[in-house]
């Protein structure tokens, strides 16, 4: 991780959490992307709430909860590259809003990043709670989350508890696992 991170003119901060904590993924839409390193989102809590025919399964969203954390990587990329990843994010469709975050750094900077929300007042669930089976993400997509969290260098304990998400035993499409490379 880098000591400082520092938002360079033309360019912005972006917190991945989900499928872009891969490096391959998020490079498909934005090659400028840069990964500076992790941080935390605090009184977040990660969850899968949207059916996604790409994926065949949830894809993931961070919902407010107040004393939960979710781990990810910090990404720098040009703003050229904003408008594609909104496309890719689905803001034209209403399928992610933008939505600018503070996030944590291990060794406590706090930086403002853009990420993306699946909903404007999602409910929230217990981290106890089991994800409900109509809900859980496809065998694909969670298997991309945890390549990415380990590719990362995530916290150890929170990739733990990512190994933990049920899936829903389905695979992505044959066209996003051709662009992934799977």
């Amino acid at each position: 991780m880098l000591k400082m991170i520092a938002q360079v003119k033309d360019h912005f901060l972006y917190f991945a959490y989900g499928s872009n904590l891969l490096k391959k993924r998020i490079r498909i839409n934005n090659p400028t992307a840069e990964f500076l390193g992790i941080g935390r989102l605090d009184d977040h809590i990660l969850d899968f709430m949207k059916y996604s025919d790409h994926w065949r399964g949830t894809s993931a969203t961070i919902v407010p909860k107040p004393g939960s954390t979710i781990w990810g990587a910090i990404w720098r990329l040009h703003n050229n590259d904003m408008p594609a990843l909104d496309w890719q994010e689905g803001v034209e469709t209403n399928w992610y809003f933008p939505k600018t975050v503070e996030i944590t750094t291990p060794e406590g900077q706090k930086v403002e990043c853009r990420t993306y929300q699946q909903t404007i007042n999602p409910p929230a669930r217990e981290e106890t709670d089991e994800i409900p089976e109509e809900r859980r993400p496809s065998m694909t997509y969670l298997n991309v989350i945890l390549k990415g969290a380990a590719e990362c260098q995530l916290p150890p304990d929170y990739i733990a508890n990512l190994n933990k998400l049920p899936h829903n035993g389905q695979e992505a499409s044959p066209s996003m696992i051709a662009k992934l490379d799977l």
